[in-house]
């Protein structure tokens, strides 16, 4: 494995290669960037000082001729959260980025005025961005792979530019890693871009059985995953919102009556274009959608999250405006569910009188307000007016107005939920609490047996520690490989065996079951030293209180709530199978098992 090492202070590059022994511990992509990053930064670094690596890394399945193998990582340290974070995205620049000859790129330094970086198999270099400066995402895009052709660009728009918090990378113009902030780090270091043209061979241990395992994940999502391809992740609001567990004014209530207006058929009835899929993807999960009365945009998307958190977490059920809200995110290039949970936020405050008309400069916060809260993403985008605070993120917005307005910022870790209420679903509870990136929902999908197929009570906690842990060393695993979890559930069934498969046959390492799942507990390991070493730990994995005290008040999930008893035995459980102490810090014991 090749790794390019870029000082933007200097100017200067040089190659690495990875030494054998890593890329067989790691596998590449969240793995081999989380060792990395925990060897490399310095500890308390901030996320904006030149310092802190910004990492891009593709796995070793990436452009492979295996079926969803178009993603990437980047990992840094997060200016939202503070703790080590991964992203990912899909569409097209990972495979074209490993035609490069390169694996991975590791960012230091900070430019002196706006540049990209372009890799083509001539080589890195570093090209000017000042006429790039203050573009938008589309706009950005558009004018590198004009100017380079063939080329694929993954950019920053304004948002990144401005330090927004949460902002996000962009490829494909509508392909976002979009969680954490890393779009802020690549700002902070003045890079507007990474442009890639390659014509190399990619890696792959066994191209012919890679082949065979495409036939037949074409095949199998043929068979069993139509309503995903027709629906994509949209199909999603009828499930959480049939079941009462859709967060409805900012997680105040877990029912909200009008989902449908928000749903799949509304979507794909009303306002679909077409279908769109990354490279070598025989499911075709994307939608391209269109508003034209209400608003007019033109997107991809927006995904169940989006749905979610600019719909029924607002108390909003206009659909053209979450269109509307998908696109401006994707233009300025912001994660849309923390940019609309803190919105969320910020509707609450107001609602309780915390921020009253002088902080919104006149703008109504109301549930449902539709034009307010499109006017709130521009003016975050943007970084004016109160925007200014919602880029922060909730729990820096909630800081402003003392310890009273500190209980309705819903995040972990400082960063936000996405679309579950763990109320209804509280396997999630745990997923949410223990994540090493704070509330996600990638890290380990409790969602699935609690919810989609109905195999674990989803109203209680307990008993969930042993599938949440193995969830998450699989989906781990997943990240370093990368596969795209949405091809692994639907084709491959979430299966270790085929995880096996598929990984021998894009490395020839010759894993075993047990080997594999090694790997993805080492990884999970070094991303919780990271954040031991960052101040996180126990006390950093809960819940905000409202989810322990307050019932969800009507609907199919009526009356419920995270026992925090129950909760706090199965965290310690949690840990104990982890090999752990009760404050959730790795043993010399556990560590050396895994060869750390």
């Amino acid at each position: 494995m090749r790794i390019l090492r870029v000082d933007l202070t200097s100017g200067k590059f040089a190659d690495h290669e990875v030494l054998k022994e890593d890329a067989r511990k790691y596998l590449g992509g969240r793995g081999l960037a989380a060792k990395i990053l925990y060897q490399e930064n310095k500890p308390k670094v901030d996320p904006f000082d030149p310092e802190n690596r910004l990492i891009f890394m593709a796995g070793p399945y990436t452009g492979t001729y295996g079926s969803f193998t178009a993603f990437y990582n980047v990992t840094t340290k997060s200016p939202l959260t503070g703790a080590i974070l991964s992203a990912h995205s899909g569409g097209h620049w990972g495979p074209m980025f490993r035609k490069t000859g390169y694996d991975g790129i590791v960012i230091k330094g900070k430019a002196a005025k706006p540049v990209y970086l372009l890799i083509t198999d001539g080589g890195p270099e570093l090209r000017d961005a000042s006429d790039l400066w203050g573009r938008n995402v589309f706009e950005t895009v558009d004018a590198l792979e004009e100017r380079h052709a063939k080329a694929k660009a993954t950019v920053i728009g304004p948002a990144g530019e401005k330090l927004v918090r949460y902002a996000a990378i962009m490829n494909d113009h509508h392909r976002a890693a979009g969680r954490g902030g890393v779009g802020a780090v690549m700002g902070s270091k003045n890079l507007k871009a990474v442009v890639v043209h390659g014509t190399k061979e990619v890696p792959q241990a066994d191209p012919e059985k890679l082949k065979e395992t495409f036939k037949t994940a074409t095949a199998t999502v043929k068979e069993k995953s139509a309503a995903f391809s027709k629906y994509g992740t949209s199909m999603v609001v009828g499930i959480t919102g049939k079941a009462g567990t859709i967060p409805t004014r900012n997680f105040q209530t877990g029912y909200y009556p009008e989902y449908e207006k928000i749903g799949g058929d509304a979507l794909v009835n009303n306002h679909k274009t077409k279908d769109t899929a990354c490279a070598r993807c025989p499911l075709h999960c994307g939608n391209m959608t269109k508003a034209e009365k209400d608003y007019q945009a033109l997107t991809e998307g927006p995904e169940y999250e989006t749905l979610a958190m600019f719909g029924s977490n607002l108390g909003n059920s206009n659909l053209e405006s979450i269109i509307m809200a998908n696109h401006l995110c994707n233009m300025y290039g912001m994660d849309t569910i923390s940019c609309a949970d803190t919105i969320a936020c910020a509707y609450e405050l107001y609602e309780k009188g915390i921020i009253t008309d002088k902080e919104t400069d006149g703008l109504k916060l109301v549930w449902g307000d539709h034009r307010a809260m499109i006017k709130l993403v521009e003016m975050t985008g943007k970084r004016v007016g109160l925007g200014k605070d919602i880029g922060e993120g909730s729990n820096r917005l909630v800081a402003k107005y003392g310890p009273e307005a500190k209980k309705y910022a819903m995040n972990v870790k400082g960063m936000e939920f996405p679309g579950y209420d763990p109320r209804g679903i509280q396997g999630m509870s745990l997923a949410f609490a223990t994540s090493t990136r704070g509330a996600c929902h990638l890290r380990a999908t409790m969602y699935v047996p609690e919810l989609f197929q109905g195999v674990l009570d989803r109203f209680t906690v307990k008993g969930k520690a042993k599938t949440l842990k193995e969830l998450q060393e699989l989906f781990t695993v997943y990240d370093a490989m990368i596969l795209c979890k949405f091809g692994a559930r639907n084709a491959f069934a979430n299966d270790w065996n085929n995880m096996v498969m598929l990984t021998n046959a894009a490395t020839g390492t010759g894993y075993t079951v047990d080997e594999l799942k090694k790997v993805g507990a080492r990884i999970w390991t070094v991303e919780r030293l990271f954040n031991l070493r960052e101040g996180l730990g126990r006390k950093d994995d809960t819940l905000p209180e409202r989810l322990f005290t307050t019932p969800i008040h009507d609907g199919p999930s009526k009356g419920a709530v995270v026992n925090k008893t129950d909760f706090e035995n199965e965290l310690t459980e949690y840990y104990r199978l982890w090999g752990w102490s009760d404050d959730g810090v790795p043993t010399k014991q556990a560590l050396e098992a895994l060869d750390i």
